[in-house]
């Protein structure tokens, strides 16, 4: 008797342990803007003030520039919150982009998507990081959010877990809401 409840306690103990992802976070070059706060953008630094709205993007893609137009049409706001919500543009295609495309189109005021928050620039070598120590892990930072195409927005908590992915390639009436709904689920 005592063997089989021994067994049944070793068997279980598995199923009440919930499991906890490991946040994951990047430190990559930017375009050095005074929007980017520097030539480095580190993900953890962040989200030590509050959630961080990642949001990929490509020059050529359509919704991107959307994206980026309603977005910035809630950035201030959502960065006066005592948890501001802060978003990072990523570029998905520096293979095929260049920089100063990048910058053409979302860096400045005069850009036809101005971005007013960080832009960064990734490159397939760039490793995820563990949040914990920032150690570069065997996964690209590409490959840790499932090889995105743009747009594609992920909501992180400031434990550096994905808590939120978008599924729409243009922004819509809900969108905007849908975000702040998430983000009021991780503060």
């Amino acid at each position: 008797m005592r063997f089989v409840a021994l067994m049944l306690i070793l068997l279980l103990s598995g199923c009440l342990e919930s499991t906890v992802e490991d946040g994951r976070v990047f430190t990559v070059e930017t375009l050095d803007r005074s929007e980017d706060s520097g030539p480095i953008y580190s993900m953890k630094d962040n989200l030590s003030e509050g959630p961080v709205l990642v949001l990929f993007i490509g020059v050529g893609c359509t919704g991107c520039k959307d994206w980026t137009d309603d977005l910035r049409e809630h950035h201030a706001d959502w960065m006066a919150q005592d948890h501001p919500l802060q978003i990072v543009s990523v570029e998905r295609y520096l293979q095929f982009e260049t920089k100063e495309d990048v910058a053409e189109e979302f860096g400045s005021p005069e850009s036809n998507h101005y971005t007013p928050w960080p832009i960064v620039l990734p490159t397939d070598d760039d490793s995820i990081q563990r949040i914990e120590d920032q150690a570069n892990l065997s996964q690209s930072i590409f490959e840790y959010y499932g090889l995105p195409g743009t747009p594609e927005l992920f909501l992180i908590d400031q434990d550096g877990v994905i808590r939120w992915e978008s599924s729409t390639y243009y922004p819509n009436e809900n969108s905007i809401q849908e975000i702040e709904n998430e983000y009021n689920k991780v503060i």
